[in-house]
């Protein structure tokens, strides 16, 4: 079947008309012929002109056939071959099952009551070919049309509803190949219909297909599941414990939520009205990481009454910065201040930062990849080009790094600017001793930032109460974060995005000759609070879903907390199986299928829907080869053409013959 993809350049052929009238119009070139004199020559009249007629009709159609190829060739025509079917019956009925074995089916006798559905249909029906498809978030099983329906119920023996989330267009798609064109086709659908599910971008299916529904009933009954678990560190060696429930039933209820795990065994109450989420929170020491459950009691649908996670210390911080030394002694001062903010420990913060010292000279790719967060005081200024590229590329793979000016600084921020990782333009510096009457002061944190975390309303004074003596005026560009600002609004702290990572620069050294700020109470939450700003502390610990299981291990056929190579996973049902809401088969569904039938006419082209066509041709090369074919026997004969009349006129003209 032929496709273009850009059809409106077939208006273009009109154009072909344009050589058949400049050869219509075409006069045969008249001889000049060279006389002494005119006054022999006797007046007559001229002979009438002839019809006009094409003349050179290879020549025409050689022009032809180039202008045609090279507006089909634009026109990107496509030969599409249909999918191979099963053999031709004019007689023949089929019928295809398509059964839905994604979590939700096992919600109270649903699963059991579809099995007898299906068995019931197909002991009555009257197809000479029975298929079945099973489905979940992919195609799980199939087994093509076929007269041995035996193979059908051994498939069903012994099958069970999945904890993966469904996923049905996979399985439309497998069971519209299964339909022979000519056959009576009937499709017969056996799911819950969850909205979750059947809400999705669902694929056409022919006019022909007889839809046979047969919904299961979700019933009455309560329904409270779990649908997230998150841990926050709320102290050294202690986290909160965050579970959140939601009520899916129709009535309001009173449950225990109890997470439970090796010694750990803790109960909260929670009460909920229909359709209300609400959290039970639980405060845990943790010391090493463990493998907890959070439980509900059993209703009618189970399998979100339980969550795995893991309870587990943050990872060990590991900081490398990269010193000067030489060329500015003054800078390991500022960094001393910053290795005492990480180092100390806190009794309010549980995360543990290793810093490790290193000179500049040893900036290396193959040194920083072992680094969570770089650190660079005053040294950028002093980094070749080669080191700016591997710093980027560091940031770019996801990682954080933090720069402070030195005495350099116009380097630095210009070497920003010039490796394209700042789209802010620096302005010069602000202020320039430590015995400015009015020192500047900070103003501003952004509230998507870790800092307005950390420094609330209370918190916050201190931090406004900094003395900063200088700094590097910068005028923001929309595309960077200014997440510290002055009280005129110029930048303290930075936040610019390179790749998926973040570098944060500062605009003054955390030196006591640019600001008091290592003096104040503030100063210790805001540096780990920075090292943090673009760092996942839950990096090791992954969650996930069912369907998204092959990322772990294969196979996992059950939730579970597992720990592999590390990483930390969380595998549990997704949350959207548990939605007690069906949608309307008899209106709804029948017209979302009918949205994109399998094959819809457009202009000029018929265009099969691209995840159900067969194999596919590209023609535009061979058009380009046409149409170079017929350049070069177009040139080839018009030089033919023009020699012989150029010898032509030779032979007439009397003059050049002497």
């Amino acid at each position: 079947m032929l496709s273009f993809g850009n059809s409106l350049f077939l208006l273009a052929l009109v154009g072909l008309a344009v050589p058949v009238i400049l050869h219509l119009i075409n006069r045969e070139l008249a001889v000049n012929l060279r006389f002494p004199s005119i006054r022999f020559i006797d007046q007559s009249q001229l002979p009438r002109r002839e019809k006009r007629k094409l003349r050179d009709l290879l020549l025409l159609l050689l022009r032809l056939f180039l202008f045609a190829s090279i507006v089909l060739a634009f026109a990107k025509p496509v030969w599409i071959e249909p999918l191979v079917q099963a053999p031709e019956r004019s007689s023949l009925k089929q019928t295809v099952y398509l059964l839905d074995a994604s979590s939700s089916m096992s919600r109270g006798n649903i699963w059991r009551d579809s099995l007898d559905a299906l068995r019931k249909d197909l002991a009555d029906t009257e197809s000479d070919e029975i298929g079945l498809v099973v489905f979940a978030d992919r195609v799980l099983s199939q087994v093509p049309p076929s007269v041995d329906e035996e193979q059908v119920e051994n498939l069903l023996k012994g099958l069970e509803p999945t904890f993966a989330a469904g996923d049905p267009a996979t399985g439309l798609q497998s069971a519209v190949r299964f339909f022979n064109p000519d056959a009576e086709k009937r499709l017969v659908l056996i799911s819950d219909f969850q909205e979750t599910d059947w809400q999705r971008d669902l694929p056409g299916i022919p006019e022909d297909v007889k839809f046979v529904f047969m919904p299961a009933e979700i019933g009455g009954g309560q329904n409270v599941g779990i649908v997230n678990v998150n841990t926050i560190p709320i102290g050294k060696e202690q986290a909160r414990i965050f579970v959140a429930v939601r009520n899916n039933g129709t009535e309001s209820v009173t449950v225990p939520v109890i997470i439970e795990g090796g010694t750990i065994s803790e109960e909260k109450m929670v009460t909920l009205s229909p359709g209300q989420t609400g959290n039970a929170t639980f405060v845990q020491a943790v010391t090493e990481p463990i493998s907890l459950t959070a439980n509900l009691p059993s209703d009618r649908y189970i399998r979100d009454n339980r969550w795995h996670f893991w309870l587990a210390p943050p990872p060990l911080i590991r900081v490398y910065a990269f010193l000067p030394n030489l060329d500015e002694p003054r800078a390991v001062n500022a960094f001393y201040y910053f290795q005492t903010a990480l180092e100390v420990e806190s009794d309010t913060d549980w995360v543990r930062f290793e810093v490790t010292a290193l000179d500049r000279g040893f900036f290396e790719e193959s040194v920083i990849q072992d680094a969570d967060v770089v650190v660079i005081p005053a040294a950028s200024a002093y980094l070749r080009d080669h080191q700016w590229e591997v710093l980027k590329n560091y940031i770019a793979e996801g990682q954080t790094a933090i720069l402070l000016p030195g005495d350099g600084f116009p380097k630095q921020f210009r070497a920003l600017e010039r490796n394209g990782m700042m789209s802010s333009r620096f302005l010069g510096l602000a202020g320039n001793t430590n015995e400015r009457q009015t020192p500047y002061h900070l103003g501003s944190v952004h509230p998507s930032s870790h800092l307005a975390q950390t420094f609330d309303d209370v918190a916050a004074k201190d931090l406004f109460l900094v003395n900063v003596y200088r700094y590097v005026r910068l005028q923001a560009s929309q595309e960077d974060l200014v997440i510290l600002a002055f009280e005129n609004g110029d930048p303290a702290l930075l936040r610019l995005a390179v790749g998926q990572g973040g570098l944060i620069a500062s605009t003054f050294a955390f030196d006591p000759s640019w600001t008091d700020m290592p003096l104040r109470n503030s100063f210790l939450p805001l540096v780990r609070e920075l090292v943090q700003e673009g760092f996942d502390t839950n990096r090791l610990r992954k969650k996930m879903f069912m369907e998204e299981v092959v990322l772990v291990a294969d196979p996992l056929t059950q939730p579970a907390a597992l720990h592999r190579e590390g990483q930390y996973w969380e595998v549990n049902v997704n949350p959207s199986e548990s939605v007690m809401i069906q949608i309307d088969t008899e209106q709804y569904l029948p017209a979302l299928l009918s949205q994109k039938p399998l094959y819809t006419q457009t202009t000029g082209s018929v265009r099969i829907d691209p995840r159900l066509e067969g194999s596919r041709t590209d023609l535009w090369p061979w058009l380009l080869m046409i149409a170079l074919l017929c350049f070069f026997l177009e040139s080839l004969l018009t030089g033919i053409k023009d020699a012989a009349q150029s010898s032509v006129l030779k032979r007439r003209d009397p003059v050049q013959r002497a």
